[in-house]
């Protein structure tokens, strides 16, 4: 569905949305009983939240991760796992204790990868398959990139899939996540998100994309795909930046806990 990254140093994490066209919610949520507000973005066809950031500095980002195994009965949980998530914790290690809490109650019928990054620097990735494997980890190194490969929970045939496609957007994100830094990091995060490889009609590694044969490497929906907005996540400045369509039009605005 989408290609996700996060770096330690900027307290950044972004990611494209790679989707058959739907609606788009960005809001707010406010605070309740021992429960943190969060700012968050969801599709139209989803329950809870797909990706935000809570008063606490605490983000969440999830993305489809596919399987061979066999299909489950099971809802489509992951969406009510992020919005737990976001309204009950404050650190990526009290994040992979509440995500693998749930989905051991409340397995979802498709899996996922979700990226946790708190307010000191954590950084987490969590996975889960429709079959009650779950794994999380803790990240040590600077960065952290996902092109809708697994992470944790290898599946050799679904690495498989399309894998020119995960394996040049991994290479793009990359390159342009690793040279980003100071005062020019948003406008260089705003550019990455927005990349289109030249020459390529079929958008093969693309990370911004337009009408988009997906034939597995983006999502479970084997339909024509676009990228109908991207996010940015500025966690030190406690901010969810997103895209008014495709990042390559550069039309962008901000959700803030100011309003």
């Amino acid at each position: 569905m989408c290609t996700m990254m996060m770096k330690r140093d900027l307290l950044v994490a972004a990611k494209t949305v790679d989707t058959p066209k739907t609606l788009l919610t960005f809001a707010y949520k406010p605070t309740g009983v021992n429960r943190y507000g969060f700012l968050y973005f969801k599709m139209g066809w989803q329950k809870g939240v797909n990706s935000g950031i809570n008063e606490s500095g605490l983000a969440v980002l999830s993305s489809y991760a596919g399987t061979k195994l066999p299909k489950s009965e099971n809802q489509d949980t992951r969406g009510l796992a992020n919005e737990l998530a976001l309204s009950r914790c404050r650190t990526v290690q009290e994040g992979l204790h509440t995500l693998e809490t749930f989905f051991t109650e409340q397995p979802s019928g498709v899996g996922g990868t979700h990226f946790l990054m708190d307010a000191e620097g954590g950084m987490a990735v969590f996975e889960h398959e429709p079959h009650l494997s779950t794994k999380g980890q803790l990240i040590q190194s600077d960065y952290m990139i996902r092109a809708n490969e697994s992470l944790l929970l290898q599946d050799e045939e679904m690495r498989l899939i399309e894998w020119e496609d995960r394996r040049l957007r991994y290479t793009q994100a990359e390159m342009g996540i690793k040279e980003m830094s100071g005062a020019t990091w948003l406008e260089e995060m705003k550019k990455l998100l927005s990349t289109h490889l030249p020459n390529d009609q079929q958008q093969i590694g693309s990370l911004c994309i337009h009408d988009f044969e997906n034939k597995g490497s983006r999502s479970k929906d084997l339909s024509v795909h676009s990228t109908e907005t991207a996010l940015i996540i500025d966690i030190k400045n406690r901010r969810l930046i997103y895209s008014d369509g495709p990042p390559c039009h550069n039309q962008w605005a901000a959700l803030t806990f100011n309003h």
